[in-house]
């Protein structure tokens, strides 16, 4: 069968916070398919603990594929479900978050009717447990959006989107070990797309859920650790002030 989406969720610790995930995933899917579109659902257990491994093992839901990896990494690990992925596009998510239920259909459509080789993102990402915020996101064409902001924190705070495999192929995440004194995948992912031209288009009334750990998350231990992003050609200076320049990428007072 022709799979329209993979879905790829990397997994570590979650344990049974991976339960509301993946039925949030399946119905999300189920609700798409009701449209025609195809889906299925691969999960890297990267070093996952006994309780995490064990819950995905016993789910046996025939689209579920697994594959157990030793390489401590997310951006690796969402690189390893990249490669095994069958579908034209895939979308992210992380074992302890959630899908709202019209997310991958709604992302299908609009990146079939758009046809763009780019990123679509949700309208909205939901955060909630240790900060309950609702955060309307920003397309890159958006003229409010001022790309100089890339300097200080992500303008997409997760991986929470959906795009094309080919896209992803070409632009795999780099590893960060936390002994390297680099972290923040997902930012440095972005501030590269940004340089190499490659839009990021909001798919309208649409939303995820992200769970922002009270403990626990890689982005605490990146923080505890004081890491930083890796280099980003986006920040070249010719690259930086031609971006800045350029109307698409100021604020319009």
């Amino acid at each position: 069968m022709e799979i329209d989406i993979s879905v790829v969720i990397s997994a570590h610790r979650e344990g049974r916070l991976a339960h509301p995930t993946l039925r949030s995933v399946f119905r999300s899917a189920a609700f798409a398919n009701e449209s025609g579109v195809r889906s299925e659902v691969i999960v890297v257990l990267d070093r996952a603990d006994s309780e995490t491994r064990a819950y995905f093992e016993t789910c046996g839901h025939p689209c579920l594929k697994l594959y157990q990896v030793d390489l401590g990494d997310p951006g690796m690990a969402r690189n390893h479900g990249v490669e095994k992925a069958s579908g034209k596009y895939v979308a992210f998510s992380d074992a302890d978050d959630l899908f709202g239920k019209g997310w991958l259909g709604a992302a299908f459509q609009y990146a079939e009717s758009r046809g763009e080789f780019c990123v679509y993102y949700p309208e909205y990402v939901i955060c909630f447990e240790r900060e309950n915020l609702i955060v309307r996101c920003k397309d890159t064409d958006d003229e409010t959006l001022n790309i100089s902001t890339m300097i200080e924190f992500n303008c997409w705070n997760s991986v929470h989107f959906l795009a094309p495999k080919t896209l992803l192929a070409e632009n795999p995440f780099r590893p960060t070990p936390l002994d390297s004194g680099f972290g923040y995948e997902d930012w440095h992912w972005y501030c590269e797309l940004i340089a190499d031209g490659i839009p990021i288009r909001i798919v309208p009334e649409s939303c995820v859920f992200y769970r922002k750990k009270l403990n626990g998350s890689r982005l605490s231990a990146h923080n505890q650790h004081q890491v930083v992003i890796q280099p980003s050609k986006l920040f070249d200076p010719e690259i930086f002030s031609s971006l800045i320049r350029e109307k698409n990428y100021r604020n319009v007072k």
